[in-house]
């Protein structure tokens, strides 16, 4: 488990709602010193531009991974306890089921999640793998140029997903994820205490804190 959740040593992004609020490691304040200084120091020197995005971008893109790497790991913690069969598994491998759609499934079976809370989770494990894998396996695909609201000019498209807000959105909609699984108990023993195990961690690199 050690190594899902290291990867989110020192992350300060904003606050959950109840008892916890997060904290951004290096990559978050990265990213959110590069978006601040696209947002300051934009002019029409294109290299300029270059280096800004360049700045945003690795930091972002990191984010992305390690939340996913993160999700990847809350799957395999509480997969011993989700009864899911090892022909389950293979029908998944042989049809190609998507790694978010196996996380979500795992999370139906071990909480008694209602509809629309699980359905925000599936869209936001969704999207957290869907970028994840597009950083970790980039396509050589050629996409047209995207915008994005903090400059005039178009960019590649990575540069409009990987942004600052983009991350931020990511990591604290992760966290949010967790927290929510703790706060509202599955009736297992053996998965209650794997996700307090798991809140105790972050808590212990400072990624979330509990309110005094």
């Amino acid at each position: 488990m050690a190594d899902g959740v290291l990867i989110f040593k020192g992350m300060k992004v904003g606050f959950l709602p109840g008892d916890f609020s997060i904290s951004v490691n290096d990559n978050g304040e990265k990213s959110k010193s590069a978006s601040e200084s696209i947002s300051e120091k934009w002019n029409e020197n294109s290299e300029l531009q270059k280096e800004l995005l360049m700045a945003e971008l690795a930091p972002s893109m990191q984010v992305f991974v390690s939340c996913g790497i993160g999700l990847d790991a809350l799957y395999d913690t509480l997969r011993p306890y989700a009864k899911i069969s090892s022909q389950e598994i293979e029908a998944w491998r042989k049809n190609k089921t998507s790694r978010a759609k196996q996380i979500v499934e795992m999370l139906r079976r071990t909480h008694k999640l209602k509809p629309d809370v699980l359905n925000d989770f599936s869209k936001c494990i969704s999207q957290v793998i869907k970028y994840r894998d597009m950083a970790v396996h980039p396509s050589q695909e050629l996409k047209n140029a995207c915008t994005r609201p903090d400059i005039q000019v178009g960019v590649d498209w990575k540069f409009s997903a990987y942004r600052f807000s983009n991350a931020e959105w990511c990591l604290t909609n992760t966290i949010n994820m967790i927290v929510y699984l703790y706060e509202h108990k599955s009736g297992s023993n053996e998965v209650d205490e794997s996700i307090s195990n798991i809140v105790d961690a972050l808590e212990e690199l400072k990624v979330v804190q509990r309110s005094a």
